[in-house]
């Protein structure tokens, strides 16, 4: 009996290894078509070979983070396009999630995030299966405007909602900024600030999916 459990072990311990090291952190980079993600695989190339290196820029794409423990990595494109990459692990997913954070900048930045499993062919998942819906309701106090009879489409007409995810270096959990506020001038914003509660919130990472905290703004 103690020689199956020994031998049981080995083989949760193997399959767990290979697992880990079958999605190196330079493998995933490679996976991503240059459709996927905007930065030439020669230029990924160069980038893995002199990762150990201070060398950040590679014609005018910028290496920015390469944690292999984390792991984590975060690349800006010249043309201010910046990709992060982060993998997590869950009980329902035995295998690890990586998630693939495209960011493109203009009067604020928007962000749209991607899961994939890559040990079941790389199969994009659901992002509603990780991340809850996110809404300009979840930084505006209701009471607030209620009181003064408003509603988020009254007190902000034409607005076009954008945020941005910060995927996790350290820890898990993923940080969520409404850029959107970005495009107000100084007198539109000074006349909604009563009614937030905040400009971002965290994601945070509990029994394999991610839950909202409440908003909050930044430490100055």
């Amino acid at each position: 009996m103690r020689q199956i459990k020994t031998l049981l072990f080995l083989i949760l311990f193997l399959t767990f290894a290979h697992g880990l090291q079958a999605q190196s952190l330079d493998e995933i980079l490679m996976h991503f078509s240059e459709n996927e993600m905007e930065v030439p695989m020669d230029v990924r190339e160069k980038m893995i070979e002199n990762k150990g290196n201070t060398i950040p820029n590679y014609s005018n794409y910028k290496l920015l983070v390469y944690d292999k423990r984390a792991p984590f990595l975060q690349i800006r494109t010249p043309l201010d396009v910046t990709y992060e990459i982060a993998v997590w692990r869950t009980e329902k997913h035995a295998a690890p999630i990586v998630a693939l954070s495209e960011t493109r900048c203009g009067n604020s930045c928007g962000s749209k995030i991607t899961f994939y499993n890559p040990e079941d062919n790389w199969n994009q998942i659901p992002t509603e299966e990780f991340l809850p819906e996110i809404t300009l309701s979840d930084i505006f106090n209701s009471k607030r405007l209620e009181k003064n009879y408003l509603t988020i489409e009254t007190l902000l007409k034409n607005f076009d909602f954008k945020v941005q995810y910060l995927l996790p270096q350290n820890g898990h959990d993923i940080i969520v900024l409404f850029t959107c506020l970005d495009e107000l001038d100084k007198k539109e914003y000074q006349r909604i600030f009563k009614y937030l509660d905040g400009t971002m919130l965290d994601l945070i990472w509990k029994k394999g999916c991610f839950i909202k905290s409440d908003p909050y703004f930044p430490a100055n």
